[in-house]
């Protein structure tokens, strides 16, 4: 019989290793395949879309020098192998996502393949008639696992995608080195060890995973093995030493841009007490991978000491799960090695190198090989010929539920609308400013800074936030406050290129070319390709010859020069002033500017009264905000904000009908306001 036929082991049908193959790739490409109709969304548009340095593959080489690549367009990250895979991509296909998107689901199949390899070699010396069942099922697990759609369905995310893939076969040679030491197998272990860190830089727990998998899974003959690997643990080591030196060197020229760490203006406790809320979370999204986000930033709240709940609870999970692991060393090894790959793996994200992102689906990919260990450790003790049915119907159902569960948020990817929108309703950063994007680019300007002033209450350093209600001001026409908060942004990363062209656009639209071409000129010294600023700047230099000629023609030489309006900077001023006495609570010198303001501005007075209306809210007298608000909407009977206002006094003061009137009042005039609908919805329940 052939040894790729169905064999039988006491009575068993065994399946043959290649069949083993054949289905999980079918499997696995069957469900992402509607990944594969799915747009550039997010990051995309920046690691993708605008890195005009993958259209060359003569530029490979200088992703390996860091003279390109990532850190030119979205931070200092060095990973020249993803670069090189989306300069291959784009020699194939062009600017087409399909093909992109065809590539990332690609490497997942072949990374389920290398996991199943892996699976083999682990439990090679394991003993069970339905052995081959046992490797398929965990397979699977880790292949359809939900918490991975955005490393496969998501173009961005093929960073952990290839780390993945070199890690794991690293780790394979290096249990083939095991099995037959060779000079081949050894080299093939640093190789793919270096090409993973290439990829991205949490592949550095690669030797760690590796000596604690000798000291668990050999723990018996550790000491022996010890002297034997010294050799390869201490290449292993001295590639992560030289690693870093490379990037450090490659990334020698970066400009650091601390204000996107995460915990920028944070102490460092604050951040341990924080992060260490990510870990139950982590765990329970490996176990259960319901409610995930696309981005976490803001998601849970900064913790400030030990006695929190949260983190009592965080610290309390740690050592019931690092207890476990302790017990198992003797009873089940392969559960203790996998509660710690868990932990080990996640620790180049847990912001102790301080880096821009709080958690991510994504930081799970190489660590929820965790959950596919655990199963088959389990397996192995319990998948019996008593046990066959139950077993095989709880696999399928878990199977079954992770395949619908992973093709549904594959939809989620789809597009940037229907990404942003599967966030609404729960707390973040840059989830609260993307879906106020949408709304914005629906014309709803109101919505839109809700949104956005809900994302700067969670992080008064986002750049975007500010940029984009600075932007919101400038449709409207209100330039001074639109320069405040656009130069707010600016002055949070004078690097970025967002608020730089903003503020080009603001001074196009206010006619000022002079300082609109010197925005788009310092723009271009380092991002000549973003949003086209390079062509812009040439017709507006184009525009300004043209006004210079007009100038000095003879039909304007006795033109009387234009004066500049001095009650709009008066108005900036006192705007920004009002706006920064407001936030530190000093609200009668608020309320004097604003009433200054409507000596000035009687156009916009409605929302000078709204303002002092807060002022009054905040120090809780509600009577006096409430007989503000009420002459906002006399001036302006659209101002759905006052309405809501009003409402939210009439509800502190307990005054539950009124409240409920002017939540409904505000939803009649802005059925897409947000805030009072759910204060609406509050009351009425």
């Amino acid at each position: 019989m052939a040894k790729d036929q169905k064999k039988k082991n006491n009575g068993v049908q065994e399946i043959s290793t290649i069949a083993m193959y054949i289905i999980l790739a079918v499997i696995t490409f069957a469900v992402y395949a509607n990944s594969l109709s799915n747009e550039f969304v997010f990051d995309d548009e920046s690691v993708v879309q605008g890195d005009p340095t993958i259209t060359q593959l003569s530029n490979i080489p200088k992703f390996f020098t860091g003279e390109l690549g990532f850190h030119k367009v979205i931070g200092a990250y060095f990973r020249p192998v993803v670069s090189t895979s989306y300069a291959v991509d784009y020699a194939i296909w062009r600017y087409n996502p399909m093909g992109f998107h065809l590539t990332n689901v690609l490497i997942h199949v072949i990374n389920s393949l290398l996991f199943m390899t892996l699976l083999m070699l682990m439990f090679k010396k394991s003993q069970s008639p339905y052995k081959s069942y046992i490797i398929l099922i965990a397979s699977l697990i880790f292949a359809l696992h939900p918490i991975h759609t955005e490393v496969a369905s998501w173009v961005s995310g093929r960073t952990d995608g290839l780390a993945a893939t070199f890690f794991i076969a690293a780790f394979i040679f290096y249990l083939k080195y095991s099995l037959q030491p060779s000079n081949k197998n050894l080299a093939l272990i640093l190789l793919m060890y270096i090409l993973s860190l290439m990829s991205k830089e949490m592949a550095i727990t690669l030797p760690a995973v590796i000596i604690l998998y000798d000291m668990l899974i050999n723990k018996e003959r550790f000491n022996e093995l010890l002297k034997q690997r010294l050799f390869v643990y201490g290449s292993l080591v001295i590639i992560s030493v030289l690693f870093i030196l490379l990037r450090t060197w490659a990334l020698s020229q970066v400009v650091p841009r601390q204000t996107y760490f995460y915990f920028y203006g944070r102490d460092f406790m604050t951040a341990v007490y924080t992060m260490l809320q990510t870990l139950p979370l982590y765990f329970r999204l490996s176990i259960a991978p319901y409610g995930m986000l696309y981005h976490y930033s803001g998601y849970l709240p900064d913790a400030h000491s030990l006695t929190e709940f949260r983190v009592i609870f965080a610290v309390f999970f740690i050592v019931v799960t690092t207890g476990a692991a302790i017990y198992f060393v003797k009873r089940s090894p392969y559960i203790s090695f996998a509660i710690l790959i868990f932990y080990v793996t996640l620790l180049p994200v847990m912001n102790i190198v301080p880096t821009m992102n709080f958690m991510a689906d994504r930081f799970l990919y190489i660590p929820s090989i965790f959950v596919s260990i655990i199963a088959a450790s389990v397996l192995f003790r319990y998948f019996t010929k008593r046990s066959y049915n139950l077993v095989m119907i709880i696999s399928a159902a878990v199977l079954i539920v992770f395949s619908y569960m992973t093709y549904s948020r594959n939809k989620d990817w789809k597009n940037n609308d229907s990404l942003f929108l599967s966030a609404e309703g729960r707390p973040g950063v840059v989830t609260y400013i993307n879906i106020g994007n949408i709304y914005a680019n629906k014309g709803n300007f109101d919505v839109a800074e809700l949104y956005y002033r809900k994302a700067l209450d969670l992080r008064k350093e986002s750049v975007i936030g500010h940029n984009n209600i600075g932007k919101i001001f400038m449709v409207r026409g209100n330039f001074d406050s639109a320069y405040y908060y656009i130069n707010e942004a600016y002055k949070l990363d004078t690097l970025s290129p967002e608020p730089q062209f903003t503020l080009a656009q603001m001074y196009q639209r206010k006619g000022d070319i002079q300082n609109a071409v010197k925005w788009l000129e310092k723009l271009v010294t380092f991002a000549p390709n973003y949003n086209n600023a390079s062509e812009l700047l040439a017709q507006l230099k184009a525009v300004k010859q043209e006004e210079t000629k007009n100038q000095t023609s003879p039909l304007n030489q006795n033109l009387q020069p234009v004066l500049k309006d001095e009650n709009l900077e008066k108005v900036r001023v006192l705007e920004e002033s009002s706006y920064k006495n407001y936030q530190a609570k000093n609200y009668d010198k608020a309320i004097d500017e604003l009433n200054e303001l409507i000596k000035i501005m009687p156009d916009k007075s409605s929302g000078y009264y709204n303002n002092i209306g807060m002022c009054y809210m905040d120090q809780e007298k509600y009577k006096d905000a409430i007989d503000n608000f009420l002459i906002a909407v006399k001036k302006d009977n659209k101002f759905s904000s006052a309405y809501n206002n009003i409402g939210t006094c009439y509800e502190r003061m307990n005054d539950i009908p009124k409240a409920i009137e002017n939540y409904q009042k505000a939803v009649e005039v802005d059925p897409n306001n947000e805030l009072a609908k759910k204060n609406l919805a509050k009351l009425k329940q």
